[in-house]
């Protein structure tokens, strides 16, 4: 059995509203540093000025967003509640979601009724039934299609998708039998900026998830090599991986469900 599986292809969706460095530094000073001052909350003006370093020299030009700086959800005396952020995620992270997969579909060349298996990921959404629920029903695949959602896994949610996809495909391998799985990764960070301002005020933490992030949905579509068309010629190949737990790393990254829907992000960041 052939450890390289096709990768048939790659693609995102993303929103239309571009983010850029420079509205950030004027949203924040504008509209959070009067706000705090008025709850009598203690931004320091040594964290705000690391926060405002560090979004000036992540080198990143642009981030999309799904609403512009002024979104009123984003701009109230309060964070949005987790039910709040979950609502827009189930409307706004399906939605790119689903066109994510039919541009990946229609550049592969096949069918959705190819598709075999679902594997997704995000760290910004805890629904029950997931999104990925959603998402096969909006692209109206076949119910008993066989779905996989990862939690847990943060920052290399990406990664341990495809590492899941690729088990799946080899093992549908060896039962001899043709693998299509759609790979899904989904993140809507952008109305958690108001949520960890409100940390960086009230914790004295200086918190980079705010200068980096951004909303953006991608779809891969990787086969087994098994029943391969003429037209399903892979642009990559995955050819193998490892997978490492490091010691004593847990705290170092912690993303957890809070009342506010963000968590504290790794202490580690205070020596940046």
């Amino acid at each position: 059995m052939a450890l390289a599986l096709p990768i048939l292809h790659i693609r995102s969706e993303q929103t239309s509203c571009p983010f850029l460095p420079d509205a950030f530094t004027q949203a924040l000073l504008r509209e959070f540093l009067p706000l705090s001052v008025s709850r009598a909350l203690c931004l320091t003006a040594a964290r705000l000025e690391k926060v405002l370093y560090i979004n000036e020299f992540t080198g990143i030009e642009t981030r999309s967003t799904i609403a512009t700086i002024n979104e009123p959800l984003a701009n109230r005396p309060e964070p949005p509640s987790i039910a709040e952020l979950s609502k827009v995620f189930l409307d706004h992270g399906v939605k790119y979601s689903v066109e994510a997969c039919l541009k990946a579909v229609a550049q592969w060349g096949g069918d959705l009724s190819d598709i075999t298996h679902i594997v997704a990921v995000t760290c910004t959404n805890s629904a029950n039934p997931g999104f990925d629920h959603y998402v096969v029903k909006q692209l109206g695949l076949n119910t008993s299609i066989e779905k996989v959602l990862l939690h847990g896994v943060g920052c290399s949610g990406g990664l341990a998708a495809l590492r899941t996809a690729a088990n799946i495909a080899q093992g549908a391998s060896f039962r001899r039998r043709p693998a299509r799985i759609l790979v899904i990764a989904c993140e809507i960070t952008s109305l958690l900026v108001r949520s960890e301002l409100e940390s960086i005020a009230k914790l004295q933490e200086t918190r980079i998830g705010v200068t980096l992030f951004s909303d953006c949905a991608s779809a891969v579509v990787l086969g087994n090599g098994f029943g391969d068309a003429a037209m399903e010629e892979p642009i990559l190949e995955l050819l193998g991986w490892d997978h490492r737990i490091i010691d004593d790393t847990e705290d170092d990254l912690g993303f957890d469900v809070d009342p506010l829907g963000i968590p504290p992000l790794p202490e580690v960041q205070d020596d940046c």
